[in-house]
């Protein structure tokens, strides 16, 4: 799917639809280059996702938590009103794989959470197979083109 966003309103809007569909156990990686509105999409997922504080980008600390409980009627493995966690992921600051070895992602991995990966390229051989890959691309000062496939 590929859709057209021209406000930090309407991007928010897209990723609050995306969240509709998620469950625990998936996994969202965010690619596009500095400024082009990553941050803003992952506030939409949480808005959608019912999360109420404020999402800043984890760039200094590289991971938040935040727990959340699925409200929409998702696919299994997670039920609605089962207890998870959202992390946002920002691997800007680091380098390579090596970097992010303590982090522990594989175990972040889990149908206990929904995991978004700001700068997903950065450890993109190291992946899950199975994830929901968000590409946003500068189209001129204000519009960003959106591509959203699920692997």
């Amino acid at each position: 799917m590929e859709i057209k966003s021209d406000t930090i309103q309407k991007t928010q809007k897209i990723a609050h639809d995306l969240a509709k569909t998620l469950k625990g156990g998936d996994i969202v990686a965010l690619f596009g280059d500095l400024g082009v509105g990553k941050t803003t999409f992952v506030q939409g997922l949480a808005v959608g996702l019912g999360i109420k504080k404020r999402i800043l980008s984890p760039t200094f600390v590289f991971i938040r938590s935040y727990p959340l409980t699925i409200n929409h009627k998702p696919a299994s493995p997670a039920k609605r009103g089962e207890p998870l966690t959202f992390y946002h992921i920002d691997l800007y600051r680091g380098e390579g794989i090596n970097d992010f070895q303590d982090l522990g992602l594989d175990e972040l991995f889990g149908n206990d959470a929904i995991v978004v990966l700001e700068w997903a390229d950065k450890i993109k051989n190291k992946l899950p197979k199975k994830r929901i890959d968000v590409t946003i691309e500068t189209v001129d000062e204000t519009t960003r083109r959106i591509k959203i496939q699920r692997r």
